[in-house]
């Protein structure tokens, strides 16, 4: 009877521990919602499973039972495929001056950081560190996962223990997210502010623009339409992962993986072998995203809460400095481009958010400045564009080769 009840019982544990990662989630998008994106899911996951394994009120292996961690590390490097498909070569030079500002801000930034933080502390705390600042979840499964290498071969990290050298990006972060709304939230609002000025004076106009990709005319794809149903797009998205894998090989991985497989979706797209935003005509985008997500928690099982007294100065440090340099660096390239002082300085903060806080902020400071629907409407058109086009030359691409290059240097 009792053998019995354990061959029924046993097979139900990976459910039940999804099911509680999915609780999680739901608890931190709820939360999100309600504080309109100030605080990130990110973060209110983070903080539940620190105090949750902390305080065994969770158990440790809680991910690993799940399933996903072992489904994140399979489609990783075919997530970042699929963001590369999300980027347009059209769009990228329509808006070069954007690009500019945004991928120069975060290759300056992670240099200054990382070359001050070497000097406050050690080589690879400011690696991580840097790399947090201006990147985001995939730049932090860099470091974890180089970190996790140099540990299973019994290499010397520095300062930090193996989990606290983990942790410590995903918990920068987390708050650069909250840091990063406030600053930029004020900052397009002065924006705005100058926009309206612009439309009243009869110096812009609104204007009517049709989205044309990904409505109702699907771009043109070259293959047969037996290559382009959901299971042909992820066994596309994966054979360019393997021929990312390759390629990182050949030069014995001084080029991470990361970065080839970002640089071959981007060719996939432009080539029209599939459509923008690969992984979105699959239906499985949003499983696949979780699953690579919850691999960065993976580390808060092995830290107690008495640990992170040692991250709070490094912290506070990468948070500060960290905003003030991408301030200024922004202003400068921006000046030197032809932005204004506000638009230049948001452009460069996207590196602490991304999309869709590019987005959310957007629409929020034009709400609060226009003082009609058109010119609100206006605000959109001149502002929405650029914040959208700097996230992605921020996160989702230079923070990406910046960072797969910076981990290179992780030693131990």
């Amino acid at each position: 009877m009792e053998s019995n009840y354990v061959e029924t019982i046993q097979p139900m544990l990976p459910i039940l521990a999804f099911t509680l990662v999915m609780l999680v989630w739901t608890i931190g998008e709820f939360i999100s919602a309600k504080t309109k994106a100030m605080v990130s899911m990110m973060l209110v996951a983070s903080m539940i499973f620190l105090v949750g394994f902390a305080a065994d009120l969770i158990p440790h292996d809680l991910i690993q039972q799940s399933g996903l961690l072992g489904l994140g590390q399979a489609v990783i490097g075919l997530i970042i495929v699929h963001l590369g498909t999300m980027m347009s070569i059209e769009d990228l030079k329509a808006q070069w001056r954007t690009f500019v500002i945004g991928s120069i801000t975060v290759i300056f930034v992670s240099i200054v950081l990382y070359f001050v933080g070497s000097l406050l502390f050690d080589r690879n705390l400011a690696i991580a560190g840097s790399t947090a600042i201006t990147g985001g979840t995939l730049s932090i499964l860099m470091v974890q996962g180089e970190v996790a290498t140099i540990e299973a071969a019994g290499g010397d990290l520095g300062m930090l223990s193996p989990a606290l050298l983990a942790v410590f990006p995903l918990l920068i972060l987390n708050f650069k997210n909250f840091v990063g709304f406030l600053v930029t939230a004020n900052i397009l609002k002065k924006e705005a502010l100058r926009v309206r000025g612009e439309y009243r004076n009869g110096n812009l106009a609104l204007y009517e623009e049709e989205v044309k990709e990904n409505t109702t005319t699907k771009p043109e794809v070259i293959l047969p339409s037996y290559l382009q149903t959901p299971y042909a797009v992820l066994f596309i998205l994966g054979l360019t992962e393997l021929f990312a894998r390759w390629l990182s090989g050949l030069t014995n991985g001084y080029v991470n993986m990361f970065v080839i497989a970002l640089l071959l979706g981007i060719a996939l797209r432009h080539f029209k072998i599939v459509r923008p935003s690969a992984l979105s005509t699959t239906d499985s985008f949003g499983l696949l995203m979780i699953s690579i997500m919850v691999i960065a928690f993976g580390p808060l099982a092995d830290i107690n809460l008495s640990d992170l007294a040692a991250l709070i100065g490094p912290i506070l440090f990468y948070l500060a400095a960290g905003v003030i340099t991408i301030i200024a660096i922004s202003y400068v390239v921006g000046k030197r481009v032809g932005y204004s002082t506000a638009l230049s300085i948001a452009v460069g903060l996207t590196s602490l958010f991304g999309f869709p806080g590019t987005m959310v902020l957007t629409k929020e400071a034009a709400a609060a400045v226009g003082e009609s629907e058109e010119e609100i409407a206006v605000i959109e058109q001149n502002i929405l564009p650029i914040m959208v086009t700097a996230g992605f030359s921020t996160i989702t691409i230079t923070s990406v080769i910046v960072g797969g290059i910076m981990v290179g240097f992780i030693i131990g």
